[in-house]
């Protein structure tokens, strides 16, 4: 009987310390698993496009000052470029990584000359201003007038769409070509009759020239049946790379946790800008109000169940109607989530541990 006891406790303690056993070598294969996520990952130098105010700046400003970019060894080199057009033609060379593009420059998406990796927000503050001296009223007296924009941006864009609504040929419009500095002096030195121009330069026109500014149209007048986005983009060519695809995933984790802390902290992140910048805070801040910004849980839902791809295809359809794009390309061939969602992936997992 003694020998069955010593026999039944032998066998329990054998299967005590194979259970230990086997669940220190799980345990292990965790723990393993978590040293290898808290590796230090290898430095990363990333030149990133940024246009001069809120929208382009605020998050990626955000993430600097909070340390999101050391924290995944990004090493980010900020250029200014005053519009999506010349801040691509950078990419495409190769002197730039990854950049911000606004509405009009989205034409590119189509083109295959660049893909969207993630909806920063969308757009409400285009404008078609005129001066008072030009006895302009409204769109159709456009026609014979000298209107500036800047080709390849949401000034383009917003022009021939308006157009395209009055049923006005733009062959009846002397439509010039000007960089965003140049046609906002252009305008207040009235050297041209009106201009197609975003926030924060409307506003600029109006606190300098109020009495001599008349906006004949926005972007609101186009909605709900328009979506103007805003978006972080990479090329093909940058892309192709398994370390580039890297930084891209590292680079938007930083962005996300940026968007979230602009959109929690927006005042805080207009001074952050204003002060970078050395802008007014009421310029810059003007874009709050104009601007539909997203938090994350927005941004990961629109592209987990394809309301992403309706709003850029919504968007290259207003290319088309405005007669900017020749045909129609499936929006999924210039959008590529898959890295967006896998820095979502990754922000999740981070953040369970």
């Amino acid at each position: 009987m003694k020998k069955g006891k010593l026999w039944m406790g032998g066998k329990i303690l054998f299967l005590i310390l194979l259970v230990t056993c086997m669940t220190g070598i799980v345990e292990g294969r965790d723990n393993n698993k978590i040293v290898e996520k808290q590796q230090p990952k290898d430095v990363i130098h990333l030149k990133v496009a940024y246009q001069p105010h809120l929208v382009a700046l605020g998050a990626i400003l955000a993430a600097e000052k909070q340390g999101y970019f050391k924290q995944e060894n990004l090493e980010v080199e900020m250029v200014k470029f005053l519009s999506g057009p010349p801040a691509l033609a950078a990419m495409i060379s190769g002197d730039i990584d990854i950049g911000y593009l606004g509405v009009g420059a989205h034409i590119f998406g189509p083109k295959g000359q660049c893909v969207m990796l993630t909806m920063d927000s969308t757009d409400l503050s285009s404008e078609i201003m005129v001066t008072k001296k030009s006895g302009i009223k409204s769109i159709k007296d456009l026609k014979g007038k000298t209107i500036g924009i800047t080709k390849g941006t949401t000034s383009e864009l917003f022009l021939s769409l308006a157009l395209k609504r009055a049923k006005i040929d733009p062959s009846k419009v002397n439509i010039v070509n000007m960089d965003a500095a140049g046609k906002v002096a252009a305008f207040m030195s009235n050297k041209i009759d009106g201009i197609s121009i975003e926030s924060p330069y409307t506003d600029q026109i109006r606190k300098n020239d109020p009495d001599n500014t008349v906006t004949i149209q926005t972007s609101k007048d186009f909605l709900p049946k328009a979506v103007f986005p805003n978006s972080w983009i990479a090329t093909p060519r940058f892309l192709e790379s398994q370390k580039n695809q890297e930084a891209t995933v590292r680079f938007l984790k930083c962005l996300l946790k940026g968007q979230q802390y602009r959109i929690k902290h927006m005042n805080e992140t207009v001074s952050l800008v204003a002060d970078y910048l050395q802008q007014p805070k009421d310029i810059i801040g003007s874009l709050v109000e104009k601007t539909n910004f997203m938090d994350n849980h927005t941004v990961e839902k629109i592209f987990s169940n394809g309301t992403a791809l309706k709003w850029y295809g919504a968007q290259e359809r207003m290319f088309i109607d405005a007669g900017l794009l020749d045909k129609f390309v499936p929006a999924k061939e210039f959008v590529k989530p898959q890295y967006l969602m896998e820095a979502f992936k990754e922000l999740q997992l981070e953040n369970k541990n």
